[in-house]
């Protein structure tokens, strides 16, 4: 399977496959779902719906604002292979013209 084959046929997402192995992350995790159990044990069942809403849109936020995230870092890197590949070593353009020869 190639990469452009698994984007075309929507087979990669990394906003659902990607998980970070970093240690705050997980802490972070935890901590989060302790605070809405919480508040799930002191708020109405409407106050907590509100605070599960506001969760939900908050997620939604985050999903695009990583989307661009995602655009940016991807147009840069993609740029800097650009740059990278026009970039004309020195004394290299002769001796590729000498192997052609």
């Amino acid at each position: 399977m190639s990469i452009m084959d698994a984007l075309f046929d929507g087979r990669i997402y990394p906003g659902e496959q990607v998980l970070s192995k970093d240690p705050k992350y997980a802490k972070t995790d935890r901590e989060m779902d302790l605070l809405m159990s919480k508040l799930e044990d002191r708020l109405s069942k409407e106050d907590y719906d509100l605070v599960e809403e506001m969760c939900d849109l908050l997620s939604v936020s985050q999903d695009i604002q990583n989307k661009e995230f995602f655009r940016y870092g991807l147009s840069m890197g993609l740029q800097l292979m650009r740059e990278a590949y026009e970039y004309e070593l020195p004394g290299l353009q002769n001796a590729a013209k000498s192997e052609d020869m």
